[in-house]
């Protein structure tokens, strides 16, 4: 430790010599320059010397410490502990060390003075303190460090322990996986071709598939008619992640015609203690695909859920025996109940206050029991509609959430519309306080969903609840649906698809043309629609100031009336009316936090995009709800998200 400064440090003598010699080449061009640049490198010299002398100091002492600290009698003990383990000083520098760490670990290079990050992969001491240990990679050997606070200073145990860690590693990289998979449009291209392009369609996709399967060491089966099952490890389901299950786009190739192609389901099941738990996970993967459209993959593990694809347009199926099946069951739901209560989600709009309506008309033509629709009218987007319902209708319609609460018995039936989230219900109290509930509703699969629904159903191709509701009462009774009814249900159909333009099928034109037939009438919807000049200023201030980031508009507006609020749903809807715009986020305040509505066209899935600022929705038309955030952080992390979409 007492060795001359200079001998150890020979880049010293090189900087000080190279600045002389600069000094003295100024001597040929002026006398002054050469004296001051003399002086600047004396100077720098004496300073740069005094630091490596105080340095030099400091190991010396910090040595002195760290030694007497671990009441040794001699450098030569850290030398007889049986691991290899350093001594770190206050300033995180390495001031000792042992020959075993010298050897085995840092490959006999010294590591005097050097700072312990390089030892620790990213971490700090700290960290272990904390967590009591760490582990780490050096020279491509696994460690566990171990840190023990001393007096002036810290020592670091390593234990190395590189085969039990490859051993753990290749048991979770050979767990089983299982997945689950479903040609998920098959009935839908039957329609379209003949038996035997149907059969050429199934080989396909059936080969497609197993020859994905071939590209991992697992099992492939075909379970029954459109079913697959293939068991596979986890290496594979890795790999597969990284290329985003190209296995959709290998699928969508298999064409039925120009327009039509096949698409499949994927349910996965990974990290689960044995294969049953592993199938059962795959199942409710899958349904949680199926549920969201189809035409995606759907990994769980545990109690959540990754999503990949999705961002193709479900296909409509034609067949209406669920639909009867439903009606029948839910009918008799009704008839079995004391009181049957409707809700909706937090802010109603005129889908969700028309479907209620039609499920109120039904069940309050089927028995004599209260039937109710529970909103909360101070945050409905359709106030209007509510107020002219109950002067033409019944002015005991609708009641608050608080109200609904007492009327609860065990047999209360509460029929949730336009919403399967638990997070968005009215009142989820209410919804906890039910033995029975029934769910219908259209938008994508949520993870968080109504679980214990003796009816949930859900039809992600169907343009809006309205339709459903509208299908509903054709088989349920339809003889006492009065014309304001009808204008509420084809009111809710016309939001859902922006005038019969968005997530259109031919069932949505039949229960459009149903109502017609019971007296809707397009002007008497029209005026549900209609808004004060006020809201039409605020809608187009909005649209005037959206700011354009990859195809997608961006408008918000910090403060705003609660009856104004429609007007930045409708201002999303009209951004895409822009030219270039493929979809657009309007954010507002709402309550103690920010509520967006997202709206697109179809080629931007806004549904994945709320889903990451924890909303939810539809592929065309989404939203979410954030508290505790302002807008220029909401903005940046809307910004965030839609700059990583592929």
């Amino acid at each position: 430790m007492k060795k001359n400064i200079w001998l150890v440090s020979p880049s010293f003598y090189i900087i000080v010599a190279v600045m002389f010699v600069m000094a003295a080449i100024s001597l040929f061009f002026d006398t002054n320059l050469f004296l001051v640049d003399v002086l600047i490198a004396s100077i720098t010299a004496g300073v740069v010397a005094i630091r490596l002398k105080n340095f030099r100091i400091y190991l010396s002492n910090l040595f002195v410490n760290i030694y007497s600290s671990l009441e040794i009698n001699g450098k030569k003990t850290l030398d007889k502990i049986p691991l290899p383990c350093i001594t770190v000083g206050e300033f995180d520098d390495i001031i000792g060390y042992n020959y075993l760490f010298k050897n085995e670990v840092n490959l006999g290079n010294e590591c005097i003075g050097e700072r312990i990050g390089q030892f620790l992969c990213g971490h700090n001491i700290q960290e272990i303190l904390i967590k009591k240990s760490l582990d780490v990679e050096i020279n491509k050997k696994k460690y566990t460090a171990y840190a023990s606070r001393l007096d002036s200073g810290i020592i670091l145990y390593f234990v190395e322990n590189t085969k039990y860690k490859e051993i753990s590693s290749e048991y979770y990289l050979s767990k089983s996986v299982v997945a689950l998979a479903f040609f998920d449009n098959r009935e839908e291209l039957k329609h379209d071709t003949t038996d035997e392009k149907d059969a050429q369609l199934a080989v396909m996709v059936e080969n497609t598939l197993q020859d994905w399967a071939l590209t991992t060491t697992g099992i492939f089966k075909k379970l029954n008619d459109g079913k697959y099952i293939i068991v596979f490890e986890e290496r594979h389901l890795r790999k597969f992640i990284e290329d985003k299950f190209k296995i959709l786009d290998s699928i969508h190739k298999i064409k039925a015609n120009e327009y039509r192609c096949a698409t499949v389901s994927i349910g996965i099941g990974r990290g689960a203690e044995n294969i049953y738990e592993a199938e059962k996970m795959a199942k409710s993967a899958l349904d949680m695909a199926l549920g969201r459209g189809g035409d995606q993959v759907v990994i769980k593990k545990g109690h959540s859920y990754q999503f990949f694809g999705g961002t193709s347009k479900g296909i409509e199926k034609r067949s209406k025996v669920r639909t009867r099946i439903v009606a029948s069951t839910l009918k008799e739901q009704i008839l079995s109940s004391d009181c049957v209560l409707i809700m909706g989600h937090k802010s109603s709009d005129l889908d969700c206050i028309g479907a209620a309506v039609g499920i109120w008309n039904v069940a309050s033509n089927a028995i004599k029991s209260p039937v109710y629709i529970v909103v909360n009218k101070e945050t409905c987007l359709a106030k209007g509609t509510i107020l002219s319902i109950e002067e033409t209708i019944s002015n005991n319609m609708f009641i608050s959430p608080e109200r609904a609460k007492s009327m609860v018995t065990e047999k209360t039936l509460l029929v949730v519309v336009d919403t399967h989230a638990i997070d968005f219900l009215e009142s989820k109290e209410l919804y906890e306080m039910c033995n029975r509930v029934v769910v219908i509703d259209h938008h994508r699969m949520t993870v968080k969903h109504i679980n214990n629904a003796v009816i949930f159903y859900h039809e992600p191709f169907a343009s809006s609840t309205s339709e459903m509701v509208t299908e509903l009462i054709q088989y349920m009774g339809d003889k006492n649906l009065k014309k304001f009814e009808s204008e509420c249900l084809l009111a809710g159909i016309m939001l859902d698809t922006k005038n019969f333009v968005l997530k259109t099928g031919v069932r949505t034109f039949e229960a459009a043309a149903y109502l017609k037939r019971k007296g809707a009438d397009p002007i008497g919807v029209k005026k549900m629609f209609a808004n004060p000049i006020g809201m039409y200023k605020i809608k187009y201030e909005l649209i005037s100031k959206a700011e354009i980031i990859k195809n997608c508009a961006i408008a918000y507006v910090e403060k705003i009336d609660d009856d104004e609020r429609i007007a930045c749903a409708q201002a999303a809807d009209e951004l895409l009316d822009v030219k270039g715009i493929k979809a657009s986020f309007v954010l507002f305040p709402f309550g103690k936090g920010i509520s967006i509505s997202a709206r697109s066209m179809g080629e931007v899935n806004v549904q994945l995009i709320m889903e990451a600022m924890g909303g939810g929705g539809h592929q065309n038309m989404a939203g979410a709800q954030v508290e505790d955030i302002s807008f220029e952080s909401a903005i940046e992390r809307l910004k965030s998200i839609i700059n990583n979409i592929d």
